[in-house]
């Protein structure tokens, strides 16, 4: 694949194809075209590299090898047998196909997988005599198989595993943020990475982290250790190297103020080794404080942006208003001069917080309608609490 025009689909989650898009125009891709759930563009192999190392809202990087129109299964099988894979990867790599269909003719995802599958071993086994074998779970190679109505559209997956998978996550707490939506979240509210921030109900720190590898300007997979396209015959070690190293020498030094607080010590605990392993434990501090108890005495720099992810399982919807009440209360009361983004998928607790949105957005949590909602905490909206 040494075409400089690749035609490449990055995807993330609904919700956050303008941010990602923007990123991927700051990172020098050509011919940018959002799409639900993705971005398409335009790049080279370099391109692709940069893309999986330094794109903060993406899950995923597709190069696509060709798109054709299929009548049924057995001309599926046909046209992708032809395609030349033995010119992208080796007999001995494993390999897993991904296969998404939205098509009256054809209605099973696994099905499809399963014959584009056969014809790929079949033309290795035809050609060398034996046939790369199967992995579903670490592949060396994946590959995506995209079918909607009559077209087919084949890509090498360049990423491998989900690019949330950032590699400085090991501990996490009930129902975790999902890294790129965080990243996606952090975006959506234009923090720069230059005024403080904090999130008083942490968690695993993922809110923390992500703002902290931003704000460092140190690429977002920097822990990552391994990439599908590094088992492409045409993989570039050198490339990469040289893109990789130039990514370090782009870290800033000059950090705002991070902070993070939760309620649970053993969650702060889990949350203190992920950003030991982020190597932020010099720029992120987290300490336990109940948030709903806010001490009288300690004060919040006017400027502070506030972001936080509350609970709102259904386990505990019970106590949803009573617990949404309370947050609104102690914004009111210490956090005057602040903005504060509340990210949720409980309308019901929004609806009690007490606080007047200045901005709603629409995303998806995992399958969960959710909101980003901001609240901008004038001065004096203390003294108006009654």
């Amino acid at each position: 694949m040494s075409d400089q025009n690749l035609s490449i689909l990055i995807k993330t989650h609904a919700g956050l194809e303008r941010v990602l898009a923007r990123e991927v125009r700051q990172l020098g891709g050509r011919e940018i075209k959002e799409v639900r759930r993705g971005v398409s563009c335009k790049g080279d192999l370099g391109f692709v590299y940069k893309c999986n190392l330094w794109l903060r809202t993406a899950i995923r990087v597709l190069v696509q090898l060709d798109s054709f129109q299929v009548r049924d299964e057995q001309n599926l099988y046909k046209r992708i047998k032809e395609m030349p894979w033995e010119n992208y990867f080796a007999v001995n790599n494993t390999l897993a196909i991904d296969a998404t269909v939205f098509s009256d003719r054809f209605r099973n995802s696994l099905f499809i997988a399963q014959k584009s599958k056969d014809a790929i071993v079949d033309r290795f086994r035809e050609r060398e005599g034996k046939r790369p074998s199967v992995e579903l779970r670490e592949p060396d190679i994946r590959i995506n198989v995209h079918i909607q109505k009559h077209i087919c559209t084949v890509s090498l997956d360049s990423s491998g595993d989900s690019l949330h998978k950032r590699g400085y996550r090991v501990e996490v707490d009930k129902a975790p943020l999902n890294e790129v939506l965080a990243a996606g979240i952090l975006a959506l509210m234009d923090w720069q990475g230059k005024g403080p921030l904090m999130d008083p109900m942490c968690g695993s720190g993922t809110f923390l982290t992500e703002a902290a590898l931003y704000a460092s300007n140190v690429p977002v997979n920097v822990f990552r250790k391994k990439y599908s396209f590094q088992h492409w015959l045409d993989f570039d070690q050198k490339l990469f190297d040289t893109i990789f190293e130039a990514a370090l020498a782009k870290e800033n030094a000059n950090l705002p103020e991070i902070r993070g607080f939760d309620i649970d010590l053993m969650v702060l605990a889990k949350s203190r080794r992920n950003i030991k392993n982020a190597l932020m434990e010099e720029v992120i501090k987290v300490q336990k404080r109940n948030f709903l108890n806010w001490p009288e005495e300690e004060t919040v720099t006017p400027g502070t942006t506030v972001v936080m992810n509350p609970p709102y399982d259904m386990k505990i919807e019970a106590d949803i208003p009573e617990l949404y009440k309370g947050i609104g209360d102690s914004l009111k009361r210490h956090f005057s001069g602040c903005t504060a983004w509340v990210f949720t998928a409980s309308a019901e607790g929004l609806k009690h917080l007490g606080l007047k949105p200045t901005k709603k957005i629409a995303l998806k949590n995992g399958k969960l309608d959710s909101w980003l909602v901001r609240y901008d905490l004038y001065e004096g909206s203390k003294k108006n609490q009654s």
